[in-house]
């Protein structure tokens, strides 16, 4: 398995997420702006996202983010990150990008469906 997934959005930009090796430990994550992705490994290997989200400080929002119980219902092994230092915007539009790409089921906003 590769240390990182480059995740295209809708546009065709494409993203460098990272996994994350403990993602409940606020320690072990940088204490900076970007967005992130709870993932599952599928029984091929490959990965699908379930939620994309943005953080002011991923070491703040990932520990104990409010979404973990259902992306551990949905089958999330694995979280991501992609640091954005280029500010708030960047990050919303990143999400959005990503969002309207792989419409993730646990995300309610930005979505092509529903």
């Amino acid at each position: 398995m590769s240390d990182y997934i480059d995740w295209p959005g809708m546009s065709g930009q494409s993203y460098r997420y990272w996994f994350l090796d403990n993602p409940r430990l606020p320690a072990a994550i940088k204490s900076v702006g970007g967005n992130y992705a709870f993932v599952k490994q599928l029984s091929n290997g490959k990965f699908t996202p379930l939620y994309f989200g943005i953080a002011d400080d991923l070491s703040a929002r990932i520990p104990n983010h409010e979404r973990w119980p259902d992306a551990i219902r949905a089958g999330a092994t694995h979280v991501m990150t992609h640091t954005t230092p280029s500010g708030a915007s960047a990050r919303e539009a990143e999400e959005r990008d990503l969002i309207q790409r792989w419409d993730p089921p646990l995300n309610t906003h930005h979505r092509r469906t529903g």
